[in-house]
């Protein structure tokens, strides 16, 4: 993705400087569903501002992201990814998942044309409006619970789209011809659906993942568009990964540390008692093999990892 420290992201999404990456999602995702295309039957005004705020969502979203193109934006230079002093395009960068390049205007694509050069919403030539055309392809940021992200399941999410006009069956208009008092004539209206998704076991933050015709409807019986859902892992208050190794802070008593014992332990999907060794000191840990996230699409699982902190408070 092309980041521009002449653009002002942070006013773009309407945030401060000082608001929490928490804060810039809940607003992103306000204005995400008010301007996204597929509610605004394709509006030109409305793909442009997606694209705007996509993009700005992006830096900011993105702790790494965000701390770059504020220091960049501090002392005046453009991001490497974008264009250098001497005007030259870095080429070789390319984002997986730029919202607001990659979100392209349903129907026929050319295997020759450029990826992103297809015409914009309002912009787009009828030929004939009887063609069949291809129904949006929909990107959404997901977030996945940490357990479920390391060892995989199945999340519902709630979504907009396009789907085929149930009163008139995608054609447009009533038996007398006139236009259909549904859809007006559109052959589609937008619909909340609900999808299983299905998280691979030991998916990545940031993947995205990939639903077939499971995107918007398209007209005159063109195929549905495809669903593309960026994985968001959301922080346990206990666990943090590590590879595929999940570490976790457990407090122990003085007493329990010096005289040694059995302690309860909850892991990912399960609890199990460990014996605390005599005379253990803070910092300590305790390996327990084949407790931790998942392979990446695999089976083989990493350790759940007990690191000891002493406090005298523990157990009251």
């Amino acid at each position: 993705m092309k980041v521009s420290i002449e653009k002002d992201y942070y006013k773009i999404l309407g945030v401060k400087k000082s608001d929490k990456t928490k804060d810039i999602k809940k607003r992103y995702r306000e204005l995400a569903r008010k301007h996204h295309p597929d509610t605004n039957e394709g509006s030109k005004k409305a793909e442009e501002t997606f694209k705007r705020i996509s993009e700005a969502y992006e830096v900011l979203g993105n702790a790494k992201k965000r701390k770059e193109y504020d220091k960049l934006r501090a002392n005046g230079r453009r991001h490497p990814s974008g264009r250098s002093p001497g005007g030259r395009r870095n080429e070789g960068y390319t984002d997986p998942f730029d919202f607001g390049r990659q979100y392209t205007r349903q129907g026929p694509r050319e295997s020759q044309q450029e990826p992103f050069s297809q015409p914009p919403f309002a912009e787009e030539t009828v030929l004939d409006p009887n063609m069949p055309s291809r129904g949006f392809d929909l990107q959404f940021i997901v977030n996945v619970p940490f357990v479920v992200a390391a060892l995989g399941g199945q999340i519902p999410y709630t979504y907009d789209k396009h789907v085929t006009c149930p009163e008139c069956r995608g054609s447009g208009s009533n038996d007398y011809e006139d236009p259909c008092t549904e859809c007006q004539g559109k052959q589609r209206v937008v619909e909340t659906v609900t999808l299983d998704i299905d998280i691979p076991s030991g998916v990545a933050d940031q993947y995205t993942l990939k639903f077939p015709r499971q995107g918007g409807a398209g007209r005159n019986g063109g195929p549905l568009g495809d669903l593309m859902a960026k994985v968001c892992i959301e922080k346990h208050p206990h666990f943090k990964k590590i590879k595929t190794d999940v570490h976790s802070v457990v407090t122990i008593s003085p007493e329990l540390a010096e005289e040694g014992g059995p302690l309860k332990i909850q892991m990912l999907d399960s609890t199990t008692t460990i014996h605390v060794e005599e005379g253990t000191l803070t910092g300590e840990e305790f390996r327990i093999p084949g407790a931790g996230s998942t392979q990446p699409w695999g089976k083989k699982r990493g350790d759940f990892v007990v690191k000891f902190q002493i406090d005298e408070n523990a157990g009251k």
